[in-house]
């Protein structure tokens, strides 16, 4: 049994950091083998002009250990399992020729962690243990520490994948993490936690950009699946390499999970014992206050010459953003718990049942819980349609909360007030149509007022208030400042995404002028349309403490995360992504 040892260290109102954790406290729920097959595909790159060959990983399937036990002797018959119509290697309803890119064995465990009260609970979290599908199992060189993205369904958090997620998702991308092979990235140990509010915590509030929390509890998951990692090697499993190092890495919410990881390993000692290396960033809110000041304020600034998105003052291309961060200060944040939901966001918006797709977190079947996805076909459905609409509203008589059922039946007129539908037309086939977010229609007026007012140059407040508590939980999120990073951090960040907007990176640069820049695009072109100028600029990425990457990606958020994961094709190795770029760019970091 394994004890990992640390300092006893204090992460604030959380309670002290364990100084050890045991595999005696973790709990195995499921165990279960993915199988991931790839082809080769031929891609013009479109920053050399050149074709490219990626390997395309676009079949997966989950099998029993008892399932897989009986088809590994034969690795075609393994291989036709996965794909469908698949003989010989050959795919003959795609015309793809496939082979078998890796064997990862899944551990889906439960851990100890705190909530924001600093009580004891119990999280979840998925573990990939790479496989030699030659040898047995591998040896992992490195071990990643996976952040996964926004979710609003409970089947789609990382201990639910092997049921039920998608391959293409930012959780399948970083299982790709484990692959063994003697060309490319050494293989890893890859441990995804569940968020607290899913997995098996969905019936928990989930506190959505509360950062030092998150941190905390992905930690814990992550020394809990070490812990328990050492059990197998005790039992003849290879450990890890001597000199690994573990990376943080995920995009968009994971993208800032993975920072607020990298603050707190290096803020509570953790970071000789998880051998540290640094993070990898991608599109993530890293400074929530300047994130709504460019809903607020923004006309669709790409700092890529004259080209413009299509966000524009008082907007919001994701709907469901607003009411997941007020829902989460409201629900976890120390500074908030006194106030409610429906105190900064209008009935007309209420009336749009958001709070309720992300309750349908709790439901059991898949059909009954949203994702942002369907959460986007059902504000169109109420441009087009209406609907009869519920809400609950929650009142605080002394210290008990009173809920009263109010209900309207709401025409499209009504909806049109707080949405917007946006439909990219006949000619642009790849682009489905969206619902946009109207602030004005939106937000209360005190609090739209608050933030229409609010500059760069406003203080934090120090006084009480409904706005000001808001305004202080928000900046409390804050990454950019009150830490200066000791490892290397890696940036990946469009400057046409408009849900997560490039001001979270600019405001990181303008808050850390001590450290050392390199720019992936040697003319620095975005960065100095902005107004943004480092000090400390490097053309060695080696001498570099912060890497950016943020002139390879022209896309919005959802598909910028895709460039991000899958198909980034320039760079160490041709046919690598973008993060696979980064990753091993902060593994090449000095252990000083």
């Amino acid at each position: 049994m394994l004890v990992l040892a640390t300092m006893c260290v204090s992460a604030q109102s959380l309670g002290d950091v364990p100084a050890t954790v045991s595999a005696s406290d973790v709990t195995i729920l499921k165990e279960s083998v993915l199988v991931v097959a790839e082809r080769d595909s031929i891609v013009l790159n479109s920053e050399t002009g050149k074709n490219d060959t990626l390997k395309v990983r676009d079949m997966s399937k989950i099998f029993t250990p008892e399932e897989y036990e009986q088809l590994a002797g034969n690795r075609k018959k393994l291989l036709a399992s996965v794909v469908p119509g698949e003989e010989w290697g050959y795919n003959s309803a795609v015309s793809y020729s496939y082979n078998i890119a890796c064997v990862v064995l899944l551990y889906t465990f439960k851990y100890p962690s705190v909530d924001s009260d600093g009580n004891p609970i119990y999280l979840s979290a998925l573990m990939g243990v790479p496989t030699n599908f030659l040898f047995g199992f591998a040896h992992p060189d490195n071990v990643i520490i996976g952040c996964h993205e926004t979710i609003t369904s409970n089947y789609e958090c990382p201990s639910e994948y092997d049921d039920k997620g998608s391959f293409q998702s930012g959780n399948g991308m970083m299982l790709c993490y484990t692959r063994y092979d003697f060309t490319r990235q050494p293989c890893c140990l890859v441990i995804i936690p569940d968020y607290e509010g899913y997995g098996i915590s969905k019936d928990r509030p989930h506190p959505y950009l509360y950062q030092e929390l998150t941190a905390r509890q992905v930690v814990d998951g992550v020394r809990s699946g070490l812990a328990y990692y050492q059990t197998k090697v005790d039992n003849g499993v290879p450990g890890l390499n001597p000199n690994w190092k573990s990376v943080a890495i995920g995009y968009s919410q994971g993208g800032s999970v993975a920072l607020a990881t990298h603050k707190f390993i290096e803020e509570n000692g953790l970071a000789e014992e998880l051998h540290f290396a640094g993070s990898v960033c991608g599109d993530g809110p890293y400074d929530p206050v300047a994130h709504l000041r460019y809903y607020m304020k923004d006309n669709g600034e790409t700092y890529d010459g004259n080209n413009k998105t299509l966000h524009k003052p008082e907007m919001v291309s994701m709907p469901i953003v607003m009411p997941l961060i007020l829902k989460g200060m409201c629900d976890s944040n120390p500074m908030m718990k006194q106030h409610f939901v429906d105190d900064y966001l209008t009935m007309d918006f209420l009336y749009t049942e958001s709070l309720f797709f992300l309750e349908s977190k709790k439901c059991y079947y898949m059909k009954d819980q949203y994702t942002t996805e369907r959460i986007n076909e059902e504000y169109l459905d109420m441009l087009k349609n209406g609907k009869h609409a519920l809400y609950y509203k929650k009142f605080l008589i002394g210290d008990t909360i009173i809920e009263e059922i109010m209900s309207k039946r709401c025409k499209p007129s009504d909806y049109a007030k707080v949405l917007e539908r946006y439909d990219p037309g006949f000619f642009d086939f790849f682009e489905d149509p969206v619902a946009f977010g109207k602030l004005a229609g939106m937000m209360t007026p005190d609090c739209l007022d608050y933030f229409q007012r609010l500059t760069p140059d406003t203080p934090v407040p120090t006084e009480p208030g409904l706005m000001q508590d808001l305004h202080r939980a928000l900046e409390s999120n804050n990454l950019t400042k009150g830490w200066t990073p000791q490892h290397r951090v890696a940036f990946f960040h469009s400057t046409y995404d408009t849900v997560v907007p490039y001001e979270n990176l600019l405001s990181f640069i303008r808050n850390q002028p001590d450290l050392t820049y390199y720019f992936l695009d040697s003319e620095r072109s975005r960065t100095k349309q902005a107004g943004v100028n480092p000090p400390h600029i490097t053309s060695n990425q080696q001498d570099a403490n912060v890497y950016i990457r943020d002139a390879t990606c022209t896309k919005d958020h959802v598909k910028a995360g895709k460039d991000f994961f899958m198909l980034g094709a320039s760079g160490l190795v041709v046919g690598d992504s973008p993060d696979m770029q980064l990753i091993n760019w902060v593994l090449t970091g000095s252990d000083d």
